[in-house]
């Protein structure tokens, strides 16, 4: 991408150098503003609150001081950020710029009619801005579909569009197309002690005794027994059982005919059910770690007494504490498919920046944006200045010794301003993870299932429903589908927590039961209609390739 503003890349390491040297690269009044720009984040733990105490600018906004007089006041109230910022809306009085992932607020402010649509605000107050010229085309149709209008500017860009500009090395393009956030993985170092391998573990039946394997094996870590399974902790239902466990079992939410149908009425749900009812009933999983949070499950994960955890790799610890590897699924006795759910299509990005039309300096907000957003403002943003945080070796950025320094110490590896961050960008400047690094077996493990030779991966950007509300709230079948989602939450609870195969059972079908009182196949029907027209609309279906195992 080009900038306007963008100078070669020597001026601006000649202008980073002086800048970390102490000395301010513009003499005073050449800059091209002198404004202080009021920046409200509902998203917390970036910028200046996430630095190290004392540091209070970074690479990049230090060239926005240094070079066009723009200095930045951002707020990110620790708690209660999306209420404060519905009193602002409401008295009519925002900040010069706000960024939020949440959609009730996104959606709140506008429909305020307080900020700009943001080619209109370009147009007027920077019409040379690249942003009007190379903004990915599918993100911005994305962002249109999901709000209305391109009325924000997304932060951690990632879509066939943004890659065809910058393309990521290797494993982050597979992290890109095959990765997602749950994975059945195991403690290699327990493994290599207990002479277990991943074809061990790559069956059903095998998994289950290689649990009982390790549960008699008498086998302690600095004292205390390992632990067989666990699952995400109090999230065990979204990022456990209905994520990857589901998705070993082959779960997809469309019936025979590809019409959109709950999961848990799909038969294989049962067995994903089961699947976990058999590891609590033959004490391989402690029903009690499925009420604690994430904190207290990731002190036994970096530990290292947990064999096998089935959830989030984000929250496993690094390589150094256990050298964790995954299998990708485990095949079902059955013989079912397992599925992969990857969102092919663009992405809206995640942190949506808006800026609001009272703002007082909107030429200075405007090229804010612009340069932020441009390969200059997102190398500063990502890696700082060239020659002396990092240095171009073959197209990839390595960081100086004294730059890896400021990025550890300083900026606790949190030197982006985050509504600026490209994930495109940053990857295709990024090393290639090895075997070495943390990162690489987040990778691995993440891509591991979609990229097993049988696994049936499909695209779940078709199941997005989230313009606009497929059920009025109010609605009779809203407010079904509301009882539906809070019954759910229990009822999966009691299945799974059954002391018998007859308790198993008899709570199974009330589940069936309870969701055909709830009219479930009329809500799934005005879903299906938002799901076909995403199957018109891109050209592709969603197939239950184990539709015939329970005929």
């Amino acid at each position: 991408m080009k900038n306007k503003l963008a100078g070669s890349m020597m001026t601006l390491a000649l202008a980073g150098a002086l800048v970390c040297a102490g000395t301010v690269s513009a003499a005073e009044g050449d800059t091209k503003y002198d404004a202080e720009i009021y920046w409200y984040s509902t998203v917390t733990g970036w910028g200046p609150t996430g630095w190290s105490s004392g540091v209070t600018d970074s690479p990049l906004t230090q060239t926005l001081k240094d070079r066009f007089g723009i200095t930045l006041n951002i707020e990110e109230p620790p708690t209660d950020a999306d209420t404060k910022l519905g009193l602002m809306i409401a008295t009519g009085d925002l900040p010069d710029v706000i960024s939020s992932a949440n959609d009730d607020t996104i959606n709140q402010l506008i429909e305020s009619g307080m900020v700009y649509p943001m080619e209109e605000f370009l147009t007027e107050y920077d019409p040379d801005s690249h942003l009007l010229v190379d903004f990915p085309e599918d993100i911005k149709q994305k962002v249109i579909d999901t709000y209305g209008g391109w009325y924000s500017l997304p932060s951690h860009l990632e879509s066939p569009d943004m890659r065809e500009v910058y393309t990521p090395n290797g494993l982050y393009l597979d992290g890109l197309e095959y990765g997602h956030n749950c994975a059945i993985m195991f403690n290699k170092t327990i493994m290599d002690e207990l002479g277990i391998t991943l074809e061990d573990v790559q069956t059903e039946q095998g998994f289950y005794d290689t649990c009982e394997k390790v549960k008699t094996s008498g086998y302690t870590v600095n004292g205390q027994a390992v632990i067989p399974v666990v699952l995400h902790a109090n999230d065990w239902i979204n990022q456990s059982l209905d994520g990857i466990i589901s998705e070993t079992f082959g779960v997809v939410p469309v019936d025979e005919n590809g019409s959109y149908r709950h999961m848990e009425l799909d038969p294989g749900y049962k067995n994903a059910l089961k699947f976990v009812n058999t590891l609590i009933t033959n004490e391989y999983l402690d029903v009690n770690s499925m009420t604690l949070d994430e904190a207290a499950i990731k002190v036994d994960l970096e530990g290292g007494r947990v064999f096998c955890w089935i959830g989030n790799p984000a929250q496993s610890g690094k390589k150094e504490q256990v050298p964790w590897v995954s299998a990708g699924p485990i095949l079902a006795s059955n013989g079912a498919t397992p599925v992969a759910p990857i969102n092919m299509q663009a992405g809206k990005g995640w942190i949506q920046t808006f800026v609001s039309k009272d703002c007082e300096n909107p030429e200075a907000v405007a090229e804010l944006l612009s340069f932020g957003s441009s390969e200059e403002g997102l190398t500063l943003n990502e890696y700082g200045v060239e020659g002396v945080d990092f240095n171009y070796v073959e197209g990839i950025a390595i960081r100086t010794e004294e730059g890896q320094q400021r990025y550890e110490n300083d900026y606790a590896k949190n030197i982006a301003l985050w509504p600026f961050a490209n994930t495109d960008f940053a990857y295709s400047r990024s090393v290639e993870p090895d075997d070495t690094m943390d990162n690489y077996y987040h990778l691995v493990i993440t891509s591991a299932i979609a990229k097993y030779e049988g696994t049936y991966m499909y695209d779940s950007g078709l199941l997005d429903f989230t313009r606009g509300t497929v059920l009025e709230p109010s609605s009779d079948l809203g407010i079904k589908l509301s009882q539906v989602k809070n019954y759910l939450e229990s009822q999966k609870a009691k299945i799974v927590s059954a002391a018998s195969e007859a308790a198993f059972e008899q709570e199974y079908q009330n589940m069936l039961d309870t969701l055909n009182d709830y009219s479930i196949s009329e809500i799934d029907a005005e879903f299906d209609k938002i799901l076909q027209q995403n199957f018109e609309k891109y050209g592709e279906t969603i197939e239950n390739k184990n539709a015939d195992l329970y005929k």
